[in-house]
């Protein structure tokens, strides 16, 4: 009996000590700092011009605004869109090609896509640098590491409000 509870103790030591070494704290803000730095030595290094959301922080420039009528207006809206996502590094990790691909409610997407919506209307296209607190965070996603800046390039093809 003694060995069992010697044995378990002994376990449930190595289970934590196992834990403890490579846990690591998420903290959003240093983080968040290090993305934007990331996103401005991107922009000056290729010579692009991007505006700053002064609430959010998301980087982004509209190339065509849209009709100017048809846009997103809730979380419950239904999209369809063509796009292109990237890493800072330009290894693309998702795209629609030329055939516009439905997105499903807007407020199912990243909080990155979702800015990037509310900014144009039907027909308008936009690039968003996004910081990784609005993409994926600090989780791994498929091709995409933790941590990371992604880049949207996003046309709003059609929009159905409820």
């Amino acid at each position: 009996m003694r060995k069992f509870f010697l044995l378990g103790a002994v376990l449930m030591m190595a289970l934590f000590a196992a834990c403890s070494k490579d846990s690591q704290t998420y903290d959003p803000v240093p983080q968040f700092n290090r993305d934007v730095d990331s996103i401005k030595a991107y922009l000056a290094k290729n010579n692009l011009v991007a505006k700053q959301d002064t609430v959010s922080g998301i980087f982004y420039n509209i190339s065509k605004i849209g009709n100017g009528v048809d846009s997103v207006k809730s979380t419950m809206s239904q999209i369809k869109a063509l796009y292109t996502g990237q890493l800072l590094s330009g290894k693309v990790f998702d795209s629609t090609g030329t055939t516009p691909r439905d997105l499903g409610y807007a407020g199912g997407l990243i909080k990155g896509f979702q800015f990037a919506l509310t900014r144009i209307t039907k027909g308008g296209k936009i690039r968003v640098y996004l910081p990784s607190y609005y993409g994926y965070g600090p989780a791994e996603n498929k091709d995409i590491p933790a941590n990371s800046v992604l880049i949207f390039d996003v046309e709003l093809t059609d929009v159905t409000n409820p």
